[in-house]
């Protein structure tokens, strides 16, 4: 059974009418009159809910129905906000009961003061019932139809001003045309077969102005040839008509093709042009259906047609692609810096050199907010080039109106158009995930997993019968990733987008989204408008520098119904907590500065989620906190502090009563309480210091049989030796028992010495579902890792590689990715052998020389990259690049770091030429970097000692040749 999650458009209606759901259950024992009094809410929610269902699918909607339906969803959440308050009260446990008098007198108060609080309840659902008649009497009262009327008016499409801009306009065009028309005209696929190519990006980054230049350019190649739009709600007959308009085509006389349908002209289409080379623009593309019906036209014939599609969709990208051809998808990148400059003062004054000096700074800030988007330069520039005067302060007002503030200046509607396409066309599931972007900061890095985490402790994230919410979260953080809403900034070594940001011009449409269905609340700099929100505040976001006066700012904020708080900036205040009282989500993330006191969090007993990020600052925590029984995930990266300013480094110690606690995360060296083992829901638990904590504390790990993901470690100056391998011993009966394990860190390390993890060698592989290991260092590969069957990435430090090690690592049929690091020097030639690594996608390995990796025909016959990390010490004697890396079938690329700059300059020379030379010469001609880094990569001896010998602070060079 699907259970609603809290959306924009409805509020959180689609969660309260579960909630109502439940309290009719035996479980609450309500009154009679309060189970009336639920049913009359539940079904005139329903009715309600139906509305806001309609309305939130509208364009554009009667301001009428719009008001209305303001006020269902405010409604919404003042309902289940008293909902959730008063749940806990009729299902408090009351725990283990006393026997014979005083177990009589106990059972006797238990039951008045349950009775005592279900009349109470009753009393309130009576208010909740009076509030909902007031509304629907009010809509009734206005006599609102139950749809809006659609307009009459059209909206200009502008991508018609793409398809019609002078070439000589463009800056940063030329290039990217080139490379394509140079990619289709490849012989790699027989230069007479169809080759689709396909465009995706960003809203606004020039997909269409880029299909346009290439279709001039070569259009009289081709007999055929047609451009045409699809839109994101397609009339496929009218599609097909304009294409076979376009290519020539002349019905017979007397013949309204209007009155054809879909096949017909499908059918029609397909015969024209099967004997003809023909060139077809299909642009903006949203859905891969909406391409199949229009690719049925289009004849595979042998003539040396060409097809170019536009979307802003990945999949829909690949999908495009004649038998998902991968290398015909080109996503469009943002204007560099220069060309950024170059387009904007050539529209505004006609040459990039004639800006005058005194609008040099404003023309800077106006360009990073534009952040390489055409869309947003094109527009902007054009509005300032309309001004007569160039004066700072008209420039300083466009600047200033670019941020949350689309409202202020109508010549900016054009451009909020298009980004707003993307946004629109979003399933609702997703659009409250993509506004609750908003309340990060201008060129904030947003971390995956805790933003997954808040979307799941807002309720964004429906419950689907037999599947994890948290996998549902990262398939729609993955959706907004592929629709290009978000912009990835860093990946795992599994190609999995870990962080992100949003580009400035979607941050700010999100944010003018978010003010107008008062979905969050931001405050940047000025405290004070914070104390001029009139309404109810249900998510605040509060962006602060400087020194705030709690007294003044405090006043006047109606925060009690506040649903989430985030702070970000240098400022310490955070509103009192006392002031939250249905608080899901706290999220702190500020630097530097005095100690934060957060003592009140003790009190927001519905919080989900709490994450506190202070930088170089400490924080006191609540000595207690086991009244946040709702608590799901606890991130924590900061220093903790008593009151008076000394380390703790101590969680509460009843952190171990939070029964529903999934994700324990520190990122300090923290100590944690006797009884973990309590923890029974914990799936994550990071990190975990063997040598700060006792041996009862690491024995409560093997109670922890839901742990998903564990991180251990031990980082540590001049802690002891012995206490560290004791603490492994212990560990390793743990690991033991932990088999729902899908990812195990460990990395352990004395002063400048790395511990070898060998006590952990001998672990029975209980955890057969682990799916990724990081473990440095052993002595060598442990035997338990062959038996890992759904193990996909590995990254390994190893001293020694014994004859069989890579035999066993070779045989693992899941293993997609893996990083080994070899750290001492091998006596022997690592041999990979025909048939090893089957599935292998990506391998880097780190060794002092690399001439010991030596490859079969027929090995690794599925990696697309391969890294190498070695010196250039020592090159004239040792040196040389891997035997058989032309074996490498599927090669796509090989990176090189190169360490060692005090190497002679002609065994640098020698390393580099080597590696190009080797790069030359792979029949699959993979795109090579080679780095030279500015310091020598580490390598430890047989005792673990780190090697400073050739350590240095030099620079890098880097260039890429395919």
């Amino acid at each position: 059974m699907e259970v609603a999650a809290v959306s924009v458009a409805r509020g959180a209606m689609g969660s309260l009418l579960t909630k109502l759901g439940e309290l009719l259950t035996a479980k609450y024992k309500l009154l009679k009159e309060a189970k009336g009094q639920v049913m009359f809410l539940k079904a005139e929610l329903e009715s309600m809910h139906a509305f806001l269902k309609k309305i939130s699918d509208m364009e554009d909607p009667d301001e009428q129905d719009k008001c209305w339906a303001k006020e269902v969803r405010e409604l919404s959440y003042d309902i289940e906000d008293s909902v959730t308050e008063f749940m806990p009260r009729v299902e408090r446990k009351s725990g283990s009961k006393p026997h014979g008098f005083k177990g009589f007198i106990s059972r006797s108060m238990n039951l008045l003061t349950a009775m005592n609080t279900r009349h109470e309840i009753a009393k309130e659902f009576e208010g909740l019932k009076r509030h909902v008649k007031e509304v629907s009497e009010r809509r009734a009262r206005y006599k609102i139809d139950d749809t809006a009327k659609p307009n009459d008016h059209t909206a200009v499409d502008l991508r018609i001003l793409a398809l019609h801009a002078e070439t000589a306009s463009l800056v940063g065009v030329t290039g990217p045309r080139d490379d394509l028309i140079k990619l289709m005209d490849e012989q790699d696929v027989p230069a007479q077969q169809l080759k689709v190519l396909s465009i995706v990006g960003f809203g606004g980054l020039g997909k269409t102005t880029l299909a346009n230049e290439i279709y001039r350019k070569i259009e009289g190649q081709f007999q055929c040839r047609a451009v045409v739009s699809v839109s994101q709600k397609p009339n496929i007959r009218k599609i097909i008509r304009t294409v076979l308009s376009k290519v020539g085509f002349v019905p017979p006389e007397n013949t309204n093709m209007e009155l054809w349908e879909e096949s017909e002209l499908i059918s029609t289409l397909h015969k024209f042009l099967l004997d003809k080379r023909y060139f077809i623009v299909v642009d903006d593309i949203w859905d891969a259906p909406t391409w199949n019906i229009i690719r049925c036209g289009l004849p595979e014939n042998m003539n040396g047609s060409r097809v170019i599609t536009t979307t802003r969709i990945e999949t829909v990208a690949r999908a495009c692609c004649i038998n998902n051809q991968c290398e015909y998808v080109y996503k469009i990148k943002r204007l560099s810096e220069q060309d950024s400059r170059r387009l904007f003062f050539k529209r505004i004054f006609g040459s990039e050199d004639a800006c005058p000096p005194h609008l040099e700074e404003v023309s800077t800030r106006i360009l990073k907010r534009c952040g390489g988007l055409p869309l947003a330069i094109i527009t902007i520039s054009s509005l300032l080039a309309s001004q007569p005067n160039k004066l700072k302060q008209q420039w300083e007002y466009v600047q200033n109106s670019l941020g949350s503030n689309f409202e202020v200046n109508p010549s900016l509607d054009g451009m909020r158009q298009i980004l707003n396409l993307s946004y629109i066309n979003l399933p609702h599931h997703l659009k409250a995930c993509m506004l609750y972007l908003g309340i990060y900061p201008e060129d904030h890095t947003i971390d995956r997993n805790g933003l997954l985490r808040q979307w799941i402790a807002e309720g964004f994230i429906g419950k689907h019968h037999g599947i994890d919410s948290e996998d549902i979260a990262r398939s729609y953080f993955n959706e907004l990733v592929n629709r290009n809403m978000i912009q990835p900034v860093d990946t795992d070594n599994t190609g999995e987008v870990m962080y992100c940001k949003v580009h400035d011009m979607m941050l700010d449409l999100m944010q003018h989204i978010s003010r107008e269905e008062n979905f969050i609340t931001v405050i940047d700099d000025d405290i004070q408008d914070l104390t001029r929100q009139l309404g109810k505040i249900r998510r605040l976001s509060l962006n602060l520098d400087g020194t705030i006066d709690d007294v003044v700012a405090a006043e006047s904020i109606q925060l009690s119904h506040t649903r989430m708080l985030a702070r970000f900036g240098t400022s310490a205040y955070i509103p009192p907590l006392s002031l939250f009282k249905h608080l899901r989500v706290l999220t702190i993330e500020i630097s530097d500065g005095p100690l934060l006191d957060l003592n009140g969090i003790c009190h927001l007993f519905l919080l989900r989620y709490i994450k506190i990020k202070a930088g170089g600052r400490g924080v006191v925590l609540p000595s207690k906190i086991c009244h946040l029984q709702q608590l799901e995930a606890f991130e924590l990266d900061a220093e903790i502090n008593s009151s008076n300013g000394q380390s703790l480094q101590e969680l509460p110690s009843d952190v171990v009563h939070l029964s529903r606690l999934l994700h324990l995360i520190v990122q300090q060296i923290v100590k944690f309480p006797v009884g973990i083992g309590n923890i029974k829901s914990l799936r994550t638990l990071q990190f975990f210091d063997l040598t700060i904590i006792s041996e009862d504390v690491i024995k409560g790990l093997g109670e922890l049989t839901n742990l998903i993901d564990l991180r251990i470690q031990c980082d540590r100056m001049r802690s002891d030796k012995v206490i560290l391998e004791r603490g492994m011993e212990v560990l390793r009966t743990c690991l033991e028992k932990l088999s729902n394990l899908k990812y195990l860190g460990m990395s352990f390390h004395l002063d400048d010495r790395f511990v070898y993890l060998d006590p952990l060698s001998q672990i029975p592989a209980s955890f057969y579902h682990l799916e990724r290991f990081y473990g440095h260092v052993f002595s060598n590969v442990p035997g338990w890792i062959g038996k890992l069957r759904s193990l996909h990435d590995l990254a390994l430090g190893i001293n020694e590689v014994l004859e069989d090690d890579i035999g066993v690592l070779a045989q693992l049929p899941s293993l997609i990715h893996l990083w080994l690091h070899i750290c001492g020097t091998p006596k022997n030639t690592i041999l990979i052998r025909r048939s090893g690594f089957p599935v292998l996608e990506s391998f880097t390995v780190g060794c002092n020389r690399m001439p010991c990796l030596a490859l079969e025909v027929g090995a690794m016959s599925k990696l697309e990259r391969l890294g190498l990390h070695f010196n250039a010490t020592g090159w004239d004697k040792y040196g040389g690049v891997p035997a058989g890396m032309e074996h490498l079938s599927s090669l796509k690329e090989i990176s090189v770091k190169i360490g060692g700059d005090v190497a002679r300059e002609s065994n640098r020379r020698a390393a580099e030429s080597a590696v190009w030379k080797a790069v030359d010469l792979h029949p699959g001609r993979p795109v090579g970097r080679v780095n030279f880094v500015p310091y020598i990569y580490s390598f430890y001896d047989t005792d673990g000692n780190l090697d400073n010998e050739f350590d240095v602070d030099g620079g890098s060079s880097t260039r890429s040749s395919t």
